[in-house]
C-alpha cells in the first residue's frame, strides 16, 4: 500500500514540475519587451497589481484593485495539484480569522472553470477565486516565482508591495506568522 502512495505522489509531482516546465517555456517564447503595448494576451512585467485582471467563476472580470487598502494574499494553483490542494483549508481558517482585519485571500486557478467552482464548493473557500490563463506565468513571475511551478504565494502589503512569496504548499502557521507581523 504505502509503494502506491509512493508511486502516486511521484507520479504527481512529476506532473506537476513538468507543467511549471511548460508555463515557463510559454511565458520565455512569448514575453513582451519593454515598450510593447499591453493587451488581453499579454502582461508587462512593470504593471502594478491593481492593474491585474481575471475572470471570476461566474465570467465576470475582477480587477485586483478592488482590494486594495488590504494585506493581500494571492494564491496560484490548480485542482489537480495535490500540495495546492493541501494549503486550502489553512488559507480558509486565515481568511476568517482576519476578515475583520482588511487581509483578502484571493485565489487564481490555473485551471476550467468547472473544476474551480466544483473544488471550492466542495472544500468550502470563502474567499475570491479568478481563474487565470497561460499569461498566469507572467504575474507570478512578476511576484517572484522564476520557476512557473504551483503553488505559489504572495503577501502584499496596503500599499503595493510584496511583503513575502512562497514556492510550494505553504503551512497556515507560516503565513499567519508572516500576516501577523504585517498587521
Amino acid at each position: 500500500m504505502k509503494i502506491r502512495i509512493l508511486i502516486w505522489l511521484s507520479i504527481t509531482m512529476g506532473v506537476c514540475a513538468a507543467y511549471g516546465a511548460y508555463l515557463l517555456h510559454v511565458q520565455q517564447r512569448a514575453e513582451p519587451t519593454v515598450g510593447v503595448r499591453v493587451t488581453d494576451d499579454q502582461v508587462h512585467e512593470s504593471q502594478p497589481l491593481t492593474h491585474w485582471s481575471f475572470g471570476d467563476l461566474s465570467g465576470r472580470e475582477r480587477h485586483m484593485s478592488e482590494w486594495a487598502g488590504n494585506l493581500i494574499v494571492v494564491n496560484f494553483w490548480a485542482t489537480w495539484c495535490p500540495p495546492c490542494r493541501k494549503e486550502i483549508p489553512g488559507f480558509i481558517t486565515l481568511q476568517e480569522r482576519y476578515a475583520g482585519d482588511r487581509v483578502q485571500f484571493i485565489g487564481i486557478a490555473l485551471d476550467r472553470t468547472e473544476a474551480v467552482r466544483d473544488y471550492a464548493e466542495e472544500a468550502g473557500i470563502n474567499y475570491p477565486l479568478l481563474i487565470g490563463e497561460e499569461t498566469v506565468a507572467w504575474y507570478m513571475r512578476a511576484l517572484g516565482n522564476t520557476i512557473g511551478a504551483l503553488p505559489f504565494s504572495a503577501v502584499i502589503s496596503r500599499d503595493g508591495r510584496v511583503l513575502a512569496t512562497h514556492h510550494g504548499e505553504w503551512a497556515a502557521e507560516e503565513i499567519d506568522g508572516v500576516i501577523r507581523a504585517a498587521l
